[in-house]
């Protein structure tokens, strides 16, 4: 017998109703952040009572993060898959980092699979949420150690200190850079000027920026 049909109508429901919650969250945290959203707003667009919102989260804060725990291993594995192609060459550069972190970015398909685009652009919103760096410490943060490794072999003369603040800064960039891809930048899309190709000058820029916070020391004559 399927699984499923030995579960309770009352727990298919739940699971359906969580479902829709955590659906509604991504939709709404993906087009106004992690503050505007109500319980209210949250249970409207999930099509269910307000008060199912803490009944099966606890509380709005919680239901962020378990929206964002929820796909993050999909994430993880193609940040992984990505870094993998980077370590087989044989000597890697800041560039090639930086390229597999984005990849996972590259094609945010909004309209073939809004679900997975939804939960994208709310993730290039964590920098903004008050909870936001514990949470990507939490769920990305093996991700992020792999790809500071990374950029230090890149760039052994490095200071490590120097690296974490330059990656802080790259993915905060990275992450306009997504919300723009997903047209969630308030009242425009996109920024005046702001093409398509400009995801490729963000890489070089942000690949200099990297690469001259902490500049390879230069020989004496």
């Amino acid at each position: 017998m399927d699984a499923i049909a030995l579960r309770p109508p009352t727990a298919i429901r739940g699971a359906a109703t969580r479902d829709a919650l955590l659906d509604a969250a991504e939709l709404l945290v993906a087009g106004h952040g992690f503050s505007t959203p109500s319980h209210r707003m949250i249970a409207g667009e999930a099509g269910t009572h307000v008060a199912l919102v803490n009944y099966h989260f606890g509380s709005k804060e919680m239901l962020f993060e378990a929206a964002l725990e929820r796909r993050a291993p999909r994430l993880n594995a193609l940040w992984r898959e990505a870094l993998a192609e980077v370590r087989q060459r044989p000597k890697r550069k800041v560039a090639d980092v930086l390229r597999a972190w984005w990849k996972p970015f590259e094609q945010v398909d909004m309209e073939g699979d809004a679900h997975w685009g939804n939960y994208l652009c709310a993730f290039s919103r964590l920098g903004a949420a008050a909870d936001g760096e514990t949470w990507y410490q939490r769920y990305f943060g093996n991700a992020d150690r792999d790809f500071l490794n990374a950029l230090s072999d890149a760039m052994p003369h490095a200071p490590r200190e120097d690296i974490e603040s330059a990656f802080r800064y790259a993915r905060t960039l990275f992450s306009e850079v997504l919300l723009y891809r997903c047209g969630k930048m308030g009242g425009t899309c996109r920024p005046r000027g702001f093409r398509d190709d400009d995801v490729e000058r963000a890489l070089r820029f942000v690949e200099a920026g990297i690469s001259g916070v902490s500049p390879p020391p230069t020989l004496s004559a």
